[in-house]
């Protein structure tokens, strides 16, 4: 049984008393109780909860209605505070003896972690890009620095984009940004989902397949399910198309260009021409015209023999 706030339990048991007594005299009660109660009836009356004298005790959801309002003020007061520390405790990373994941359920969340992964990563950056493209940078306010050079970062970058992606004025813009740091990107037909990795520590990846109405994503922590999105993007990277070619996989580049060289390794990873001329940015009968030009340096008439004499004479 709860006492009234600020009540002594003696209080508390004379306030009782004289709900269920009615109006009774000081003397009685204080044969009732054995003791002098002026110090008592004056707690009691200052809070409102009786007067007079015989003592009567007043309608209690009159008398307390100032101590309810105060306690729905204080909950409320408790409840923002808990709310506070809820934010701080989902903005913070739980690995260990933590959920594997925690949701993140609003477009600021997500922004802060896509933000944060980016910007500590030491090692490598992961990313799956799909169509259509979200934007998640936040864009600089009036007046604001601009940060950390991001081209200087230390972290090695890795991207797969699917082809859609380039609908997006805005996606370009962050890919040329993405070349500009020294990152690698890959070209896919299709992916399985977005998808961020931070040195192999934490991820970002939605929580639902791609077309579903609810847009959370998940905030995945170490553990198996991480190891598992890596491997993901791992079977992704190597299916994927470069958009610049690898020096490393020509035996002393054959005499090829840059172009020939990401030409030939386009083609060996099975690109038709419209899709080379994508990665050129070039119209197709420019690409056809530099496959002509191989296959008179290879001595060959077909694109098939052209693909076996670069990968017997030009590349590793």
């Amino acid at each position: 049984m709860h006492w009234i706030p600020g009540l002594s339990p003696e209080q508390e048991r004379l306030y009782r008393h004289l709900l269920a007594a009615g109006p009774t005299s000081i003397q009685h009660l204080e044969d009732q109780f054995g003791y002098q109660l002026d110090d008592d009836l004056y707690e009691l009356t200052v809070r409102g909860l009786v007067n007079g004298n015989p003592v009567v005790a007043r309608r209690p959801s009159i008398a307390m209605n100032g101590v309810l309002t105060a306690q729905e003020a204080e909950l409320r007061r408790v409840q923002s505070y808990v709310d506070e520390l809820e934010r701080i405790y989902e903005s913070a990373d739980h690995p260990a003896g933590g959920d594997p994941v925690t949701v993140l359920t609003s477009r600021e969340q997500v922004q802060h972690w896509y933000e944060t992964l980016n910007a500590t990563a030491e090692n490598e950056i992961m990313q799956l890009v799909t169509h259509p493209f979200l934007a998640l940078k936040r864009a600089k306010r009036t007046g604001e620095s601009a940060g950390p050079d991001r081209v200087n970062h230390p972290a090695k970058c890795r991207v797969i984009c699917e082809w859609r992606v380039f609908q997006s004025e805005s996606a370009i813009d962050g890919l040329q940004h993405s070349v500009d740091r020294g990152c690698e990107i890959r070209l896919a037909d299709r992916l399985p989902h977005k998808l961020l990795i931070g040195d192999l520590h934490m991820a970002l990846t939605p929580r639902y397949p791609r077309g579903h109405e609810v847009n959370q994503m998940l905030l995945v922590h170490p553990g198996t399910l991480m190891d598992f999105l890596v491997q993901v993007f791992e079977t992704e990277w190597d299916r994927a198309l470069p958009i610049q070619p690898d020096p490393g996989r020509f035996a002393l580049s054959g005499g090829l260009d840059d172009d020939e060289m990401l030409i030939v390794e386009l083609l060996a990873g099975g690109a038709h021409v419209e899709r080379i001329a994508s990665v050129l940015k070039v119209h197709a009968r420019t690409v056809n015209r530099h496959l002509d030009k191989l296959k008179r340096k290879a001595g060959v008439t077909t694109l098939y023999q052209l693909g076996a004499y670069a990968s017997r004479h030009w590349m590793n």
